[in-house]
This record gives C-alpha cells, structure tokens and sequence, in this order.
C-alpha cells in the first residue's frame, strides 16, 4: 500500500487545530497524514508565527499540502518550503475594518469581563446559515494575542510568490476576514484558483463536509484548473 500524502493544517485565531478543525481534520486523515499546527502566545508577531509553521513543513518526509485557516491563511501564504499544494481558507490581503473592530470589540470585552464576549465573537464569525454551529472562541490569552496580532497584519506588502499550485478559499457571508479581502488575496498570488463556500468566517465549522471536498479534489489534481480559474461550489 502506497503511503498517504502529508497534510499540514494552521489554525486561525484560536491558535489550536483542535478547536478550529474539529469536524474536517478526522475525515482529512482518512487520506492523508496530517500534522496539526498550535500557536501559543508566546509567538506574538507573524515572523513568529511563520517560523513555527516552517518548521513543521520542514518535519515532513515529502512536501506537503499546506492548508491554513484564518490567520492561519496568512501565515501560510508566507512559506516558502516546497509545497505540493497550498491550501487559504478565509485569509485576508490586508485587515478589513470589520476585523479590526472584531479585534477591538474583543479586547475591550475582555478587559471589562464581560458575559457578552461569547455571544459578540459567535455572531461576527457565524452566518444566519451556520448559526446553529456556533462556538465562541476560547476566551484566554492564546486567543488575546492572535486576535490583536490579525488586526494589524498585512500582507499587501509582501512577495507572495506561492512555491505551489494555490488554492484560495472564501465565504460568501464573511464579514471578518471579508469576501472581498480574501479575493484580493487570491488575485495577489500567481498560481492561484478562487472558491467561495455559502458560511461566515468560520467555515472550517459551518461548512466541514464541502470544504473537504475542495481541499481533497485540489490535493488530488492541483493543476486541473488554472491558475486565475473560479471554481464553482460543489456538492459533497
């Protein structure tokens, strides 16, 4: 039996691919080998971030698909290791206003210890179609310092040369990343495919079973579309 190929997922601003993969990360290892990312906040800054995500692509035996989520996409996006394929779900080209506020919104909440976080965070990153998978993000530092860390990254600056067939993954109702950030994120990138999935930011929740049919077409046929195609959502 051959072995499977290696997957590699980055999670967004919870820091932990068990909260933010929690329905699509069991189904991914039926076919792949998959390595889980974690942040922690004691990598404040994107170049930190990237150096933990570097090094578990470097871990692995043959170039993996790299998939990040969130900011996890904006990491992601910055490795340059050879990759089989790169995967961005709900990334962003530059923080939108309404991340920045989430981002603001939150950390004032925080502050004041207020009931309200839970409710505030779970309707920003939610669609009225997913709202009956909503979790409030976990309320503790990791997630203090990612959330403050998103609202000021930016990589409209930045070379994103994707060393591999890149796939650019947006919701059609997100209103924290932004459908519109995350299409200038593909448009940014070379060798890049675009689909829009029907969820808010949190897709990875609200949407687990087309999102893996996406990510498992892509890995298997990276190139089948070209790059600056648009693929059209498919049913699982």
């Amino acid at each position: 039996m051959s072995a499977k190929p290696t997957l590699v997922l980055v999670p967004g601003l919870s820091g932990r691919s068990t909260w933010d993969f929690p329905f699509i990360a069991p189904m991914l290892c039926r076919r792949f080998e998959v390595t889980e990312v974690d942040f922690d906040a004691a990598a404040p800054d994107l170049d930190s971030l990237l150096a933990i995500v570097d090094a578990a692509v470097a871990r692995c035996a043959t170039p993996p698909v790299l998939l990040g989520y969130s900011l996890g996409a904006t990491v992601a996006a910055r490795v340059s290791r050879p990759l089989a394929s790169l995967v961005l779900v709900a990334g962003w080209w530059r923080p939108s206003p309404k991340l920045v506020a989430f981002a603001n919104s939150w950390m004032t909440l925080r502050a004041e210890e207020s009931t309200a976080l839970d409710e505030v965070s779970a309707l920003a990153l939610y669609s009225a179609e997913g709202w009956d998978a909503a979790r409030a993000l976990p309320a503790d530092s990791v997630t203090d310092a990612l959330v403050a860390l998103a609202a000021g990254v930016d990589v409209s600056e930045v070379d994103l040369s994707a060393t591999a067939p890149t796939l650019v993954i947006g919701g059609s109702h997100d209103e924290v990343a932004t459908t519109r950030e995350t299409q200038l994120l593909f448009g940014a990138i070379r060798d890049a495919r675009y689909a829009e999935l029907r969820s808010g930011h949190a897709v990875t929740h609200e949407r687990p079973a087309e999102l893996l049919e996406l990510v498992t077409s892509f890995a298997a046929h990276p190139t089948e579309f070209p790059a600056g195609s648009i693929i059209s959502e498919q049913s699982p």
